[in-house]
C-alpha cells in the first residue's frame, strides 16, 4: 500500500515537473525566441531589398556606361548639325560662303548683284518629326530663311554656282532659278558679266537654323 502511494506521488511530481517545463518553454518562446525570429525575418527582408536595389543600380550604371561610350559619336553629330543648322542666322558668315561659292564657279564678286535674306520662319507643323539623321527636334523648332540671290554669269558658271550652293557647309535648298531679261537697248551694268553668253538669273533658296543640340553630359551635370 505504501509502495503504491509512493509511486502515485512520484508520478504527480513528474507530471508537475513536466508541466512546469512546458510552461517555461512557452514563456521562453514568447519572450526570447519569437522576437528573435521576427528580427531575423526583418533582417532577411532588408537584405533582399538591398540586393534588389543594388541590382537596379547595376542596371543604371551599365546604361550610363553605354551612353558614355556613345558620347564621342553624339558630339560629332552635334557639331555637324551645328554647322549645317546653326542656332543663329550668322548672315555675314553666310554671305562670305556664298561669295566663295561664286568665286569657285568663276563668278566675280561684283557679278553677285544682290543677296537678300528674309527673317526666319518656322518650318512645318510643331510636333512632327524632322526626319533628318540624328535630329530629334520637331520641325517646329527648325526655322527657314528665304534667300534671294541675283547673279550674272555664263550658263556653265551658273550651273557650277548652284552646285556649290548645295554643297555649302550650311544646309541650303535651292527652290527656284529664274532668268532676268535685260531690256532691249540698255547697256550692261557693272554687276553684269560681259561674256557673250552671259545670263542674269535670280536664285531663291532656303537656309535653316535650329536650336543648338545640347551635350547630354553637360545637361546631366547641371541637372
Amino acid at each position: 500500500m505504501k509502495q503504491s502511494m509512493s509511486l502515485t506521488s512520484a508520478r504527480k511530481t513528474t507530471l508537475i515537473g513536466t508541466a512546469i517545463l512546458l510552461v517555461a518553454l512557452v514563456a521562453a518562446w514568447m519572450l526570447v525566441l519569437s522576437p528573435r525570429s521576427d528580427a531575423v525575418a526583418a533582417v532577411n527582408a532588408e537584405v533582399t531589398a538591398a540586393e534588389e536595389a543594388n541590382q537596379a543600380l547595376r542596371v543604371q550604371i551599365e546604361a550610363l556606361r553605354a551612353r558614355q561610350a556613345q558620347l564621342p559619336e553624339l558630339r560629332e553629330v552635334s557639331k555637324a548639325l551645328d554647322r549645317r543648322f546653326p542656332p543663329t542666322a550668322e548672315q555675314a558668315k553666310l554671305f562670305k560662303m556664298i561669295t566663295a561659292a561664286a568665286a569657285q564657279a568663276g563668278i566675280a564678286p561684283q557679278h553677285l548683284a544682290s543677296m537678300t535674306m528674309d527673317p526666319p520662319a518656322a518650318v512645318g507643323a510643331a510636333g512632327t518629326s524632322a526626319q533628318l539623321p540624328g535630329v530629334s527636334a520637331p520641325i517646329g523648332q527648325i526655322a527657314a530663311q528665304k534667300l534671294t540671290i541675283n547673279v550674272s554669269g555664263t550658263p556653265s558658271q551658273i550651273r557650277a554656282f548652284v552646285g556649290n550652293l548645295e554643297k555649302l557647309p550650311r544646309a541650303f535648298a535651292v527652290n527656284t532659278i529664274g532668268f532676268v531679261q535685260q531690256a532691249a537697248g540698255t547697256s550692261p551694268t557693272e554687276d553684269v558679266s560681259t561674256a557673250p553668253d552671259a545670263q542674269t538669273v535670280t536664285i531663291t533658296g532656303e537656309m535653316f537654323v535650329m536650336p543648338k543640340v545640347e551635350d547630354p553630359a553637360a545637361s546631366s551635370k547641371t541637372g
